[in-house]
C-alpha cells in the first residue's frame, strides 16, 4: 500500500519534520498528483506548509495549457498554494545547445530551488521506484559504473521523494482508491524517448522472465549504494592527499575504482571541466604503468612520470616550462625542491656504505644504480632542467643522444619533459631524473665516493 511504503521511507531517511514546508513538483500526472494528496493527509499531524509548483514547458501547445489549469484546480481542491511558471524550453535547449529533457529538468530544479529558498523548505518530487529502476536500465544501456547502479537517490541535499518504494501500480491502486483525477502527457505514450522505450518495451519483457523484477533491481540499487558510499570514502582519502601530497604512488596504491573516483574528484578540485569515462581509463592506464599523458577537454594535459603528477592547462605548462629554462641551482649535498614541486635529496657516501646500500636494496638495486655517481668526477654541477642542444649518454649504450631523442625513446610525455631535473658536471649531463646516471659518470671499482640521489 501507498501510504505504508511512504511513511517506511519518509522514517528510513528522516525526510520530514514537524513544522517544514515543502515545495511539491505537480505535473498533474497521476505521480505528483499522488504524492500531494498523500502529503495533503500529513499536513494536519506534521504542521506542514505545502506549496505546489507547476512549470509548464511549452512544448506540447493546448495540451500544456491543459495540464497547467488542471494543477491549479487540483490545488485549488486540496486548499494548497500554487504556483505556475512559463518557460520556452525548447528556445532555451537551442540556445544552451542541449536536449529538450536536460533542459526541461535544469530549468524544473532551478524554479524548486528559488522557491524553496524563498520559504526555507524542501523540495519533494514524485520519482518512485519504478523511475529509479528505468534510470538504472537506461544508465547500463548506455554503461556506467558502480555509481550509475544506485538509480535515483532518496534524498538528495533538500530534494526528498517520498514515493521512492513505490511501484507504478501502487499509485494507480492508490488514485482509484481515492478517486484522484490526474492528466497524461501524451509524450509518455511514445517511443521516441529512451525512457519511454524502456518503461513500455523493455520493462515489460523483463517482467515476463521475473514478475518482481522492479524490486529485484531496487535491490540492487540499495546494495550499489552502500557499495558507492564506500569507493566514494576512500576516493575521498586518496584525493585528500594526493592534493596534499602530488603523488601518484599516494593516490594510487589503491584499486582501480577508487583510483577513477579519486581522479574525478581531483580534476573537479583542479580543473573546471569534467572528463569522460574514456579519459578516467587512460588516466588510470598510465598511472598503473607509472608513464603516459593524456589530453583532456578544455585544452587541458594529465601526465605521470616518477611517481608525480602533472595536471594542469597546456598552456600553463608551456609558461611553466618558459620560467624554468633560466632555473640553474648550485649543487650541494641535501634537499633541493625544483620550480616544478620535485623534491630531489643528495648525499655523498663512503664505498663501503654504498655497497651496503645495495645490500640492503636487493630488490632495488636497479634504482640504485641508476641514481649513483662517481663522485670524485663531479665538478663544477649544478642542478638545472634540460636546454637545447642537451646530450646525454646512457649507460652500457656506446652513444650519446639528443636528450630529444631519449625521451622519445623512454616515451616521456611531452609535457613534463621540460620539468625533469637533471644534474650538469662541468659542461656534461651526469644525471636526468626518471633515468639516471650516464655512462662517463656511474659507479666502478675505482670509485672512492658515491654521491646517492633519491626522489
Amino acid at each position: 500500500m501507498l501510504p505504508d511504503k511512504c511513511r517506511l521511507a519518509i522514517e528510513k531517511y528522516g525526510m520530514l519534520s514537524e513544522g517544514d514546508s515543502v515545495i511539491v513538483g505537480l505535473s498533474g500526472g497521476a505521480d505528483s498528483c499522488a504524492l500531494l494528496y498523500y502529503l495533503c493527509s500529513l499536513r494536519e499531524e506534521l504542521s506542514l506548509r505545502i506549496v505546489a509548483v507547476h512549470v509548464n514547458h511549452m512544448i506540447r501547445g493546448g495540451e500544456a495549457e491543459r495540464d497547467a489549469a488542471f494543477a491549479e484546480t487540483f490545488c485549488e481542491k486540496l486548499k494548497v498554494e500554487f504556483r505556475l511558471y512559463r518557460r520556452d524550453i525548447p528556445a532555451m535547449a537551442a540556445q544552451k545547445g542541449i536536449g529538450l529533457e536536460q533542459c526541461g529538468r535544469e530549468v524544473r530544479y532551478a524554479i524548486f530551488e528559488e522557491e524553496s529558498k524563498q520559504c526555507g523548505g524542501k523540495i519533494a518530487t514524485a520519482h518512485t521506484l519504478s523511475d529509479s529502476v528505468e534510470t538504472v536500465l537506461f544508465h547500463i544501456i548506455r554503461g556506467c559504473a558502480v555509481n550509475g547502479l544506485k538509480g535515483i537517490p532518496a534524498v538528495r541535499g533538500n530534494i526528498i521523494r517520498p514515493l521512492i518504494g513505490c511501484e507504478r501500480s501502487d499509485i494507480e491502486a492508490y488514485c482509484a482508491a481515492h478517486r484522484i483525477e490526474y492528466v497524461t502527457d501524451s509524450t509518455n505514450l511514445t517511443t521516441d524517448y529512451a525512457r519511454n522505450k524502456i518503461r513500455l518495451q523493455i520493462l515489460p519483457l523483463m517482467k515476463e522472465m521475473n514478475p518482481s523484477v522492479v524490486e529485484a533491481i531496487g535491490r540492487l540499487s540499495e546494495c550499489a549504494a552502500a557499495d558507492d558510499g564506500f569507493l566514494c570514502e576512500a576516493a575521498d582519502r586518496a584525493a585528500e592527499d594526493f592534493l596534499k601530497y602530488g603523488r601518484a604512488d599516494i593516490l594510487f596504491a589503491s584499486e582501480p575504482p577508487v583510483a577513477s573516483r579519486a581522479l574525478m574528484k581531483i580534476c573537479a578540485a583542479r580543473l573546471p571541466v569534467t572528463p569522460e569515462q574514456k579519459h578516467i581509463a587512460a588516466m588510470c592506464d598510465s598511472l598503473r604503468r607509472g608513464t603516459g599523458s593524456v589530453n583532456l577537454p578544455g585544452d587541458n594535459v594529465f601526465s605521470v612520470r616518477n611517481h608525480t603528477v602533472v595536471l594542469k592547462k597546456k598552456s600553463e605548462i608551456t609558461k611553466d616550462c618558459q620560467a624554468a629554462n633560466n632555473w640553474n641551482v648550485e649543487f650541494v649535498p641535501g634537499e633541493i625542491i625544483t620550480p616544478s614541486g620535485h623534491k630531489i635529496i643528495s648525499r655523498i657516501i663512503e664505498k663501503n656504505k654504498y655497497n651496503e646500500l645495495l645490500s640492503q636494496n636487493r630488490k632495488n638495486e636497479k634504482n640504485v644504480y641508476k641514481n649513483s655517481l662517481d663522485c670524485d668526477r663531479i665538478t663544477r654541477a649544478t642542478f638545472r632542467f634540460r636546454r637545447e642542444g642537451d646530450t646525454f649518454s646512457p649507460v652500457g649504450r656506446k652513444c650519446t643522444k639528443s636528450l630529444k631523442k631519449l625521451f622519445n625513446e623512454e616515451k616521456i610525455p611531452t609535457a613534463i619533459r621540460g620539468q625533469l631535473p637533471l644534474l650538469e658536471s662541468d659542461g656534461n649531463i651526469a644525471w636526468i631524473s626518471g633515468i639516471g646516471v650516464s655512462e662517463p659518470f656511474r659507479v666502478n671499482e675505482s670509485t672512492q665516493k658515491v654521491l646517492y640521489i633519491e626522489e
